[in-house]
């Protein structure tokens, strides 16, 4: 922060020293050495006028008397008007040189009031407050990395001064999105539960359609709660989930929900397309696929049969994918399988992900897989299937993907089992004309 008022102060002075040279040097010939009023002016004005009487007093009398002609009166007499005039200008700019000397210091005082009156102005509308907010996140984010780094538990004093100085600007500011959605995260961070709420809300009634607001919202509630689920956390999750069907906090609050209902097929349901848009083997990963089969045997202990988790409806379809002989891929590589609508949006209407190790593989796309209710395989007339390689792991389809795609499909007379051998390389042409 030192750092910026100083080179702020820096410039302006450049800038003052750049009105002012000018100004002093030009001001420089007109000094001059003695320092007179203008009474001191009119005094000398006066005398120099006295002497010049008397001079042309005796030029008169040495014309009377002949001691000079006329011509030598009349170039001696112009020679003491000459005299008298420059004396008259010599002591005229004399004094103007004080004044000069008030323009200088009137300029000084000039720029002293920009400089002040700038740094006032920056100070208060311009931006260096938010500099300063972002100094104390860079610094708390590098002390937090070594509290990491050496399994120390961070200060949570660092956090709460970011929350206060996120308040306080935000008085000035209060449409600002990214203070409200900073401090939520914040006060999530102190586990202010309440506090991150309100600020959730503010951030939603100036962004009401943001499905990562609300699904943020819904867990900071979910943990103002006691980890309790209420109808308004089912509704925020919910109305997230419409608007993003691959919002994982989403789906995880959507999950626990059912588990509390004890309806764990939709349980399942939820966390595993969680687990689907979640990196392979990472921890948030991992804990969902122990809550699915933690629902599985509840599901069977209350008498369920398994393959009922997995045959919910007659909308289904059975692939059969395979790895073609041209095809070189990491078996650490992911596959992509899915059904979309024919000639219809691109989202999927059922997904799976698995490893090209894992290939050739016999995989069954039906209504659980969907990433919304809304757009399932009951909803479609016609669809088309796809098992794509992604090198980057990417759910888009980039240039350098393999695949291997089949339609249209009627959802009227499914096969019971459609080959996909994996063995067109997309480039840019072809990614374009899907």
């Amino acid at each position: 922060m030192m750092s910026l008022w100083l080179s702020l102060s820096v410039l302006l002075l450049l800038a003052m020293v750049f009105i002012a040279w000018p100004l002093w040097a030009h001001r420089q010939s007109a000094l001059a050495s003695a320092n007179v009023d203008e009474g001191e002016v009119n005094q000398r004005l006066a005398e120099n006028v006295r002497i010049f009487r008397e001079h042309l007093i005796e030029l008169e009398n040495n014309l009377a008397s002949q001691e000079i002609d006329a011509q030598q009166f009349a170039q001696l007499k112009l020679e003491l008007e000459r005299n008298l005039l420059e004396d008259e200008t010599s002591l005229r700019s004399q004094f103007a040189s004080r004044s000069h000397r008030l323009g200088r210091y009137s300029v000084i005082a000039f720029m002293l009031v920009v400089l002040v009156a700038g740094l006032f102005f920056y100070d208060h509308v311009g931006s260096v407050r938010d500099v300063a907010i972002h100094q104390m996140q860079e610094e708390k984010m590098q002390q937090d990395y070594q509290d990491m780094l050496q399994n120390r538990e961070s200060n949570p004093a660092r956090a709460q001064a970011l929350a206060a100085e996120y308040a306080a600007r935000l008085k000035t500011k209060p449409d600002n999105l990214q203070y409200w959605y900073l401090l939520a995260r914040t006060q999530l961070e102190l586990g202010a539960y309440r506090e991150a709420v309100e600020a959730y809300q503010q951030l939603l009634n100036r962004d009401p359609q943001s499905p990562m607001v609300m699904s943020e919202m819904a867990q900071a509630m979910f943990l103002a709660d006691g980890n309790q689920m209420s109808p308004p956390i089912v509704e925020l999750a919910k109305s997230a989930l419409t608007l993003d069907p691959k919002n994982t906090m989403a789906l995880g609050l959507l999950g626990i929900d059912a588990y509390a209902h004890k309806n764990y097929r939709e349980t399942i349901l939820y966390w595993q397309k969680s687990v689907d848009l979640l990196e392979p083997g990472s921890q948030g990963s991992k804990a969902l696929a122990a809550g699915i089969e933690k629902a599985k045997q509840a599901f069977l202990a209350e008498g369920g049969k398994l393959d009922e988790l997995t045959v919910t409806s007659p909308y289904t379809v059975r692939l059969a994918v395979s790895l073609g002989a041209k095809v070189s891929a990491n078996p650490d590589q992911i596959v992509f399988i899915y059904a979309r609508a024919w000639q219809g949006s691109p989202m999927p209407l059922a997904i799976a992900r698995i490893k090209v190790s894992e290939l050739p593989k016999t995989i069954q796309l039906d209504e659980t897989m969907a990433m919304s209710p809304a757009a399932s395989l009951a909803t479609a007339s016609d669809i088309e299937v796809v098992a794509r390689i992604s090198p980057a792991g990417s759910a888009k389809a980039q240039v350098g993907d393999w695949q291997a795609k089949q339609g249209p499909i009627s959802m009227k007379s499914v096969p019971d089992l459609v080959q996909l051998e994996i063995n067109q390389q997309l480039t840019a042409e072809t990614l374009g004309a899907q």
